[in-house]
């Protein structure tokens, strides 16, 4: 699935290699320099900054390289994840100096698959001159069939939220549905993948479709709050108020102060349960305190709050 160029070019007067890699429609989702001899980051105040900004893991080189200069024994594993992007550097301390190895920036959700922090990466640190390069990923690697399942999930990812513009709901169902078909190995995975299908299927207006998908990630994983929050509200859109409302208690079995549960709770009972409408409101006001993204909501709940007091007695 997709491509790799690798292209082999110097920096800064060094040999070095940079992978991009490609998914099948041709978007650039992840590149990866290597610097063999490293580069030194002494005048990369940008960088340097960026790196302080962040908690490095640090870890054992392989023994290929360790034994190839010296001082080559441990590196710094730094990195940072955003909601679109994500970026990876590691590096190896040289007295006071950072010296950097490898860099890398990737979409977020092909972080698991596409690191830098592998084998076949940091087997390049002080390359040998002359070395032919050999393959990053050979058939025991990317063509497996759970690396090829998650590269789907991935690219579901990148379609559902709209990481690359605009949101992609026909490529999320196709990608979720492709991973799914293939088969993922850890349940975690599983369950997401018909826990995102549901999504998707439910901005596309397919309910039925979506309530089935998310159903079946519950089978997979049980008790996850936000995906039976989720599976409420695709209840609730489908007009089945009683399921919603069973789905939504539920969530807030699993987690009392999860904001978003009551407030669909409250919706759910208004016409029918306006007292326990008037404490989900309550109850979701007192969670949702300085959640970012919510002020609508709150002052939806407040007027609902002074309308059901005026009826509740």
């Amino acid at each position: 699935m997709g491509e790799e160029i690798t292209v082999y070019r110097p920096t800064a007067g060094r040999e070095s290699e940079y992978h991009l890699f490609f998914d099948d429609r041709g978007l650039l989702i992840d590149y990866i320099g290597i610097f063999y001899e490293g580069l030194d980051l002494a005048s990369q105040r940008d960088y340097t900054a960026w790196l302080a900004k962040q908690r490095p893991t640090d870890f054992l080189l392989p023994a290929e390289v360790s034994g190839r200069a010296a001082g080559l024994r441990s590196g710094r594993l730094y990195g940072d994840q955003g909601e679109r992007v994500s970026a990876r550097a590691i590096t190896i301390p040289k007295g006071e100096r950072q010296i950097l190895y490898l860099d890398s920036s990737m979409l977020t959700p092909y972080l698991p698959l596409l690191s830098p922090y592998k084998p076949e990466f940091l087997s390049k640190i002080h390359f040998p001159p002359g070395a032919q390069p050999r393959a990053t990923y050979g058939p025991a690697d990317s063509e497996s069939r759970d690396y090829i399942a998650r590269q789907h999930f991935a690219k579901g990812e990148v379609a559902h939220f709209g990481l690359c513009g605009q949101k992609e709901n026909d490529a999320a169902v196709e990608a979720y549905q492709r991973a799914i078909e293939i088969g993922l190995s850890e349940p975690l995975y599983q369950a997401e993948a018909h826990h995102r299908l549901g999504l998707a299927y439910r901005d596309k207006g397919l309910l039925p479709q979506a309530a089935a998908a998310i159903e079946t990630s519950l089978k997979i994983r049980p008790s996850i709050p936000e995906v039976v929050n989720h599976l409420g509200k695709v209840y609730a859109l489908m007009g089945d108020k009683a399921r919603a409302t069973e789905a939504f208690h539920t969530a807030i079995g699993l987690r009392p102060n999860y904001a978003d549960a009551h407030f669909n709770l409250a919706e759910a009972i208004e016409d029918t349960q306006p007292r326990r409408a008037l404490t989900a409101y309550e109850n979701y006001l007192a969670y949702v305190e300085n959640t970012p993204g919510e002020k609508e909501r709150i002052e939806k709940a407040e007027k609902r709050i002074e309308a059901l007091k005026k009826t509740v007695k």
